[in-house]
């Protein structure tokens, strides 16, 4: 007899681009059991997993975030009082978010899955401004949100906060289990509901689709994400100066565009080291991943992330990680053995380590080759569907 799994918020988007993190994982829970039914509600569709046991339909893709959400709990709330559920699932999970369908009732006779759920991270200034923007369906002006953000903050933490924390609470305590990506943040979710209801189920990582790199043959360094000042890429080029002095023939490449670019790029020129680094924006798939499989070393001086799965990909590319210790982290790079873990916001910390993999092309060929060997064996796509697969059979 087959088991009917709602899920509904899925995500913003199902592809293969770029993470793939919903298509992968729903490919691979549908695949693990052919007697789950599996519908999934997501705003955006690309490319569905081609598996027969799964279904997956858009909501209103040119919607904002805010109405993609209301609408899929419309749906979901339709279809569970059809009496066509067997397990509700609510995928697309943050931090203090919250489901009205949980906390009014209505799926208290329906097994109800929260998750993955990752930690909270910073939230920058330019997602506040596009918050505003929607919930006052007013496109102000930056200069016009820049004087408004502190009153918003303000009210955020003193009552938007509370309300949601509240919310947050109500939803967690209606789960029959919260799945989580790491240790720490089933810690952090372990203060509102008892240990016992929290399954750590990290996000994978498709390891075939990544070259093999050989970082010992080459003195690039490479940095990949968002120029945003969350991301850290200030602290990676204050590094750099005193990098470049002692190996003026490495190049740091940097991947990834962001309202810094400018700043960073005036403050590269200052520090007179414009000869040593590249900054690449946007680039193709294709382009990046040979640029992980060519680099001696991948550097994230991250200040705050949920699931940095782009650690994940340079690990699968065999190309160490010095990486910034927000949340997680020493769960998916093993300090010192797939890469160096350094304190967040510390540039001297973040300049010798990778003064300490352009010193030692060995060791950087020793560490890539570890994390490549501990994604494919830690983070394997198919081992992660048959694990939530056990969740919904557990909670049956």
């Amino acid at each position: 007899m087959s088991t009917r799994v709602l899920i509904s918020p899925a995500g913003p988007s199902l592809d293969r681009s770029k993470y793939g993190k919903e298509y992968y994982l729903l490919e691979n829970i549908a695949e693990s059991d052919p007697d789950l039914q599996i519908e999934a509600y997501f705003k955006k569709i690309s490319e569905i997993p081609p598996v027969a046991n799964l279904a997956a339909h858009s909501i209103k893709e040119d919607t904002s975030r805010n109405r993609y959400y209301f609408d899929c709990f419309k749906k979901a709330r339709e279809i569970i009082n059809s009496g066509d559920v067997d397990i509700y699932h609510h995928l697309n999970f943050h931090y203090r978010f919250f489901n009205p369908l949980a906390i009014s009732g209505l799926v208290d006779d329906v097994p109800y899955v929260v998750g993955p759920a990752e930690p909270p991270h910073t939230i920058p200034d330019h997602s506040k401004r596009t918050f505003i923007k929607e919930m006052t369906g007013v496109n102000w002006s930056d200069e016009t949100l820049d004087r408004v953000l502190p009153v918003a903050d303000w009210m955020r933490f003193k009552i938007y906060n509370r309300i949601r924390e509240f919310l947050f609470r109500l939803t967690l305590e209606q789960a029959d289990r919260i799945v989580v990506v790491n240790k720490e943040t089933a810690s952090m979710y372990a203060e509102y509901v008892p240990r016992s209801k929290i399954e750590v189920i990290p996000y994978g990582v498709v390891v075939d689709r990544f070259k093999t790199g050989s970082p010992d043959e080459s003195t690039e360094i490479l940095s990949i994400g968002s120029l945003y000042t969350r991301k850290g890429c200030d602290l990676l080029i204050e590094a750099w100066a005193s990098v470049a002095t002692e190996y003026p023939e490495s190049t740091l490449n940097i991947i990834g565009k962001g309202p810094q670019r400018e700043t960073l790029e005036r403050r590269v020129e200052d520090l007179e080291i414009q000869d040593t680094v590249v900054f690449h924006g946007y680039v193709e798939r294709d382009v990046l991943l040979d640029m992980l499989a060519s680099s001696r070393a991948f550097v994230h001086p991250s200040r705050s992330e949920g699931f940095p799965h782009v650690r994940l990909e340079a690990m699968a590319s065999g190309c160490p990680v010095i990486a910034s210790n927000v949340t997680g982290t020493n769960e998916m790079i093993r300090d010192g053995k797939d890469g160096l873990v350094i304190p967040t916001d510390d540039v001297d910390r973040l300049t010798e380590a990778i003064s300490t993999l352009l010193d030692s092309p060995e060791k950087a060929k020793e560490m890539g080759e570890n994390a490549r060997t501990h994604a494919k064996q830690n983070f394997d796509w198919e081992e992660i569907g048959k694990r939530f697969a056990e969740v919904y059979r557990d909670i049956l």
